[in-house]
This record gives C-alpha cells, sequence and structure tokens, in this order.
C-alpha cells in the first residue's frame, strides 16, 4: 500500500545531525521546501523533531547534500587524482 511517497526511516542519530546543521543558519534565515511556503529556521526545527513530512523532507535533503559532499561532488574533486 505504498502510495509512492518516501518511506526511509532515519534514526535519531541522522536526525541529531540535521537538527544541529539546522541550528547553524543564521537568525531570520528561511528556506522554501517545494510548495514555495517559506519557512523560519524555528519551523524548520520544530517539523523535523515532530517528524512531520516537511521535517522528512528536510532530512533528505540535507542527507543527500552530505552524501555529495562525501562523494566530491559539490567540488568536482571526484575526478581529481590527489
Amino acid at each position: 500500500m505504498d502510495s509512492g511517497k518516501n518511506t526511509i526511516q532515519y534514526d535519531e542519530s541522522v536526525k541529531e545531525l540535521v537538527l544541529a546543521r539546522l541550528e547553524t543558519l543564521p537568525t531570520g534565515a528561511v528556506i522554501s521546501i517545494g510548495s514555495g511556503k517559506e519557512l523560519t529556521k524555528d519551523e524548520l526545527i520544530k517539523s523535523v523533531q515532530e517528524g512531520n513530512e516537511v521535517g522528512k523532507k528536510m532530512i533528505e535533503i540535507e542527507m543527500s547534500f552530505l552524501r555529495s559532499l562525501k562523494e566530491g561532488v559539490l567540488y568536482g574533486s571526484s575526478s581529481s587524482s590527489n
């Protein structure tokens, strides 16, 4: 009965990592996710803590960013031999 939505479950350590990264955002920062609704830093943190749809999407976004960073995609180092 999968409705096509991503059902990946992340453990508490991943949630804590995302929360820590969100805490580093400047006060007053807003982020738009999908529908164009702007969310404040505090709203994003609350969503991740509650595990609602926006919070889950934020975790997916952060994990995708971190995977890309690890793989060197963001800095083009994957073609480097150093």
